[in-house]
């Protein structure tokens, strides 16, 4: 029997008329004594008579409804213990940047609900420069920033990942200078980076042709031919028959890099349940330990 079926039973009981209780549980009277009918197949029973004065309950369909107050009640019991637990548990807010949100976050929370699963957790979508304000003017616990930006609280460096360009197969670095930008970008020094590496191969900056939201919908443009557009990561789902991903070096011939930070308060220490879930960020990115930085980089 489903949930609803013991409601049905003591609805039905006190009504004693099919359309006066699908009324009151907000049912067509079809749905209603589809649900009987199922009831009575479970078991093998007869549960209500049809009379002249309305329904009946059978001598087995009064035992039901003896027993639904009571299953009514232990499910009441049930919800009421669940709903305690989930109010229970502590909220933590996580700033991330798109790029992250996109490529690494449904995985890494996976992971958390798999081993853990005791946070109520919010992401809040920014650009990196913002989540730092955020996280130090108090809107958030942790922070995921992208590149070196300054900060005197606690941080932990998860990985290092490379600038590429985007173009469409068969197109050549030194052929993008009259190439229309796709700018997917906000955070202000990816967009230093960009301009200061068009500058050294071309003398200007580039012309940019369009702004959109997110990186894949960029990627997107770039194999309809409209443009070319920066990335950070070789992880974007890139269809490699329309669009290649060419690594980026400066002047010194090194890669254009930017490391990836988890920052977080001093908040984070008054709880066990959120250090649990930095630890996991660490394991999971192979972080041997926070590095305590008070001095601004």
């Amino acid at each position: 029997m489903k949930d609803i079926d013991w409601k049905i039973l003591t609805v039905l009981y006190e009504k004693r008329s099919m359309t006066k209780a699908a009324e009151t549980l907000y049912m067509t009277q079809s749905a209603l004594t589809k649900r009987i009918k199922a009831m009575e197949t479970e078991w093998n029973i007869e549960i209500v008579r049809r009379t002249s004065k309305g329904v009946e309950l059978t001598e087995d369909g009064h035992y039901l409804v003896k027993k639904a107050s009571i299953m009514l009640d232990f499910l009441q019991e049930i919800e009421e213990h669940f709903s305690e637990k989930r109010a229970s548990r502590e909220y933590l807010r996580i700033g991330v940047p798109n790029s992250f949100a996109r490529l690494h976050m449904p995985k890494l929370f996976k992971e958390y609900k798999e081993k853990y699963d005791r946070l109520q957790i919010t992401t809040v979508p920014n650009s990196s420069d913002l989540l730092i304000q955020q996280l130090v003017d108090g809107s958030l616990d942790i922070s995921i920033i992208c590149g070196d930006f300054p900060y005197l609280g606690e941080k932990a460096c998860l990985f290092e990942e490379a600038l590429y360009i985007a173009l469409p197969v068969g197109m050549k670095l030194d052929d993008v200078s009259q190439q229309p930008l796709i700018k997917s970008y906000l955070n202000p020094m990816v967009a230093s980076l960009v301009n200061q590496w068009w500058k050294n191969h071309f003398g200007s900056l580039p012309h940019e042709a369009y702004r959109v939201p997110h990186s894949d919908i960029a990627i997107e443009m770039v194999e309809n031919g409209l443009g070319i557009t920066f990335l950070f990561g070789d992880k974007w789902r890139v269809k490699s028959e329309h669009v290649q991903l060419i690594p980026l070096y400066d002047q010194n011939d090194q890669p254009i890099t930017r490391r990836v930070w988890m920052m977080f308060s001093e908040k984070c220490y008054r709880s066990q349940d959120i250090m649990d879930f930095i630890s996991l960020v660490e394991e999971y990115y192979h972080v041997n330990k926070i590095e305590d930085r008070r001095e601004t980089e």
